[in-house]
């Protein structure tokens, strides 16, 4: 009797620790389950952020480039419109003529080119019939001696267009204030002739100013490269 009791109750045992391992497994399976299916759902999470995150910075990379280049293409001017903005700055319709002045001057004594003269000029009215001049240059030794520098203003002009020649010259005639070395000279006769479209000449009266510019014209061009290649002259 008492060894069937014995293994009645050994049975027992058995058959209650293996419904509690059932029990255990089937309360832990679920969360084992679960808790994989949270990690790999958050790794999907972090991997879409990550790569919705370089989506936006990739695209925002790409809008900086575009707008760098836009900004570019809009503040760089073509060569095409460089030249139509010299030929408005340099057109008769607006009054305004800036040019550089070129230019061998003879000498008073020997008559041989020997003085450089180079600066700059500007037209102002010129469709009026009283233009506006007024020019600045420096003058010098062709062997780089005797340096100095000249101003023409206060002009007193009258415009006069002369066709007859077949030139398409205009002529810019009447007085001018120009500085010497011994003080400005006042009321000196004074013809400008635009020649053409690119030329220019300047007519001082050598005996108003005791011949110092010799008995040859100053010339210059009606285009100034400071225009076109403004690093030149900054």
């Amino acid at each position: 009797m008492t060894k069937y009791f014995v293994l009645f109750f050994a049975i027992t045992i058995m058959i209650t620790g293996l419904v509690i391992s059932m029990a255990s497994f089937c309360t832990f399976f679920p969360f084992v389950i679960a808790t994989t299916v949270l990690g790999d759902s958050i790794q999907e999470s972090q991997q879409d952020l990550q790569a919705s995150i370089n989506r936006q910075v990739q695209q925002s990379i790409t809008d900086t480039i575009d707008n760098i280049d836009n900004n570019t293409s809009s503040s760089s001017p073509s060569t095409a419109e460089m030249q139509s903005q010299i030929q408005l700055v340099n057109n008769s319709a607006n009054d305004l003529i800036r040019g550089g002045i070129a230019s061998l001057q003879n000498d008073s004594l020997s008559n041989d080119a020997k003085w450089i003269v180079g600066g700059v000029y500007k037209i102002e009215n010129l469709s009026t019939t009283f233009p506006l001049f007024n020019a600045s240059f420096y003058m010098t030794l062709t062997n780089g001696s005797s340096p100095h520098s000249h101003e023409i203003y206060d002009t007193n002009l009258r415009l006069i267009v002369d066709n007859d020649a077949g030139n398409d010259s205009t002529i810019l005639n009447g007085t001018s204030t120009v500085t010497m070395g011994n003080g400005p000279m006042v009321n000196v006769p004074t013809t400008i002739t635009l020649l053409g479209e690119n030329t220019i000449s300047i007519w001082l009266d050598p005996l108003k100013l005791d011949n110092h510019f010799g008995n040859s014209l100053i010339f210059g061009t009606q285009s100034l490269k400071c225009i076109e290649n403004i690093n030149y002259c900054r």
